[in-house]
């Protein structure tokens, strides 16, 4: 592969940057280190909203960006405020809500940061048979209300994206197509369970190229690295495409390089072999 002169390096958590328990090592840690010592802008590229950036990650002070709820915002973390932002505004979210109430799904928001779901779904979580693990960071994440109407419309303003966590997998392909053939979202999943739904203009590519202009990075100076169909647009985006060996089949199609697993230290390696050797 020809050497590049990589100024960014954006990367994916679950799936990608984080370990199966959700862990970054100690290794990823110093070879992230190593990058931003030599001037490298370190990129978390996530589905997750700001509040839910591993803490020894955010404990990096030198990591300025992240790319937030699958592209939705842009956030500036020493500053703290967006750069960039492609959200649902209250009439579109109030429709999203609408849309997805005949399904059997447990339903949350991101919004400002936070992450919003019915008080009743958290409630009976257990229904849905997310897993122990999955539960335990679903609790951990979301801040219950009685109703997510009446909550973003007291509220106003804009939103990031909806999650949908799903039992049965014909009603989540059924969602998924009906979702998508509307025209008004778009529709990835990072888990064999999920749904993520954002704007139909929302994606971590279109996001990275925000950042890029501006910071005036040029395709060829960008790195990103990713696992799953949230992060297509981000690997077509970059210079150097880095595609996880636990990756899907589509996804590795794509990738200008395969490195190993997440839970082998696969974005770290990629960053020794690539950039900093």
């Amino acid at each position: 592969m020809k050497k590049r002169e990589i100024k960014l390096i954006a990367m994916d958590m679950d799936g990608t940057l984080l370990t199966s328990s959700k862990e970054i090592t100690e290794h990823t840690i110093e070879v992230l280190e190593a990058a931003m010592d030599r001037g490298i802008q370190i990129v978390p590229a996530t589905g997750r909203s700001v509040n839910g950036l591993p803490k020894k990650l955010t404990a990096l002070k030198r990591m300025r960006y992240c790319i937030l709820s699958n592209g939705a915002r842009v956030y500036d973390l020493h500053k703290k405020k967006s750069i960039y932002k492609n959200q649902f505004e209250t009439d579109q979210v109030l429709k999203l809500l609408e849309d997805v109430r005949p399904y059997h799904a447990f339903r949350s928001i991101a919004k400002d940061g936070e992450v919003y779901c019915y008080k009743e779904e958290l409630d009976r979580l257990g229904s849905f048979h997310l897993g122990e693990y999955s539960e335990e960071m679903i609790h951990a994440s979301r801040t219950p209300v009685e109703d997510l109407k009446d909550y973003i419309i007291q509220e106003g303003g804009t939103s990031e994206k909806m999650t949908l966590f799903f039992e049965d997998q014909e009603e989540r392909a059924k969602a998924r197509k009906e979702l998508t053939e509307s025209g008004l979202y778009t529709v990835v999943a990072s888990l064999k369970n999920n749904l993520e739904i954002s704007l139909d203009s929302c994606n971590k590519g279109d996001a990275l190229a925000h950042l890029m202009e501006h910071l005036d990075l040029k395709k060829e100076n960008v790195m990103a690295c990713g696992d799953a169909e949230n992060d297509y647009e981000m690997i077509l985006a970059a210079g150097i495409g880095v595609v996880m060996e636990n990756g899907s089949d589509d996804m590795k199609a794509i990738a200008d390089y395969i490195t190993d697993d997440h839970n082998r230290d696969g974005v770290a390696k990629a960053i020794e072999k690539l950039v900093l050797n």
